[in-house]
């Protein structure tokens, strides 16, 4: 079992209004800086769980929201509903993180079930 909280990045590699990708075990997560807040998601579409995208860009043209690259949904930074697309009003699944001392950190992982 990994021990939390663990470092992802510096603060400094996330501008506002830009997204990275990371690896944590063998799975991926998104960050996304948004109005000066850092949202963190599983890197994966609630429409046929394939990744929303394989980075380096998570966010749609204009940077205001998420975007899945395989059928174009569109999700809430903020919430990570889904607000348009096949899978409208479903979410992305939340990862905890937290900004500390010029780091970003992982607080925990989700638990999968298996899809």
């Amino acid at each position: 079992m990994p021990s939390y909280p663990q470092t992802i990045c510096p603060s400094a590699c996330l501008e506002d209004n830009h997204s990275l990708g990371f690896q944590h075990q063998q799975e991926s997560g998104i960050l996304v800086r948004f109005q000066g807040q850092v949202y963190a998601y599983l890197n994966r579409c609630p429409h046929r769980h394939k990744a929303l995208s394989n980075g380096p860009n998570f966010l749609d043209d204009d940077g205001l929201f998420l975007q899945c690259e395989h059928h174009k949904a569109i999700f809430s930074i903020a919430s990570g509903t889904c607000i348009t697309g096949p899978c409208i009003h479903q979410q992305l699944t939340s990862i905890a993180v937290a900004e500390q001392e010029g780091d970003i950190l992982l607080l925990g992982w989700p638990r999968q079930t298996n899809l």
